[in-house]
């Protein structure tokens, strides 16, 4: 039987430390986010949209505004990695009617980029 691992392990060590730090440098990326709440009260009726993309999550809403209050989100396309549940922060924003809630448990990135999303879908509006 041939021993393959001594040729291959440099290799497999040198794709882990890559994949590593791709990862840690995403994760970065997506801590650098900073959300800044837009009260509904200061944004003009309508429907509107806004998307963040980041190496690892991206996603794009829509956003209804009426009277001064935040009616519906849409989640119209979201991509993101494993154990994904960020979808679990629309009604957190629409029963705080704030951008000012908790991520959701296990899915703080994909969170963190809905937000950014729905600020910047907000912002259209002022």
């Amino acid at each position: 039987m041939k021993k393959w691992y001594p040729l291959r392990l440099p290799a497999v060590i040198g794709l882990a430390s890559l994949i590593s730090l791709l990862g840690c440098e995403s994760m970065r990326e997506i801590e650098a986010i900073t959300i800044e709440d837009v009260s509904p009260a200061n944004v003009r009726d309508g429907t509107y949209e806004g998307e963040r993309s980041t190496t690892l999550v991206s996603a794009k809403v829509s956003v209804d505004v009426k009277g001064g209050k935040i009616v519906a989100i849409r989640l119209l396309d979201h991509k993101h990695g494993p154990r994904h549940g960020a979808d679990g922060i629309i009604p957190k924003v629409l029963n705080k009617q704030s951008l000012s809630v908790d991520a959701v448990s296990g899915s703080t990135g994909s969170s963190k980029v809905v937000l950014k999303s729905i600020e910047l879908a907000l912002r259209k509006g002022l």
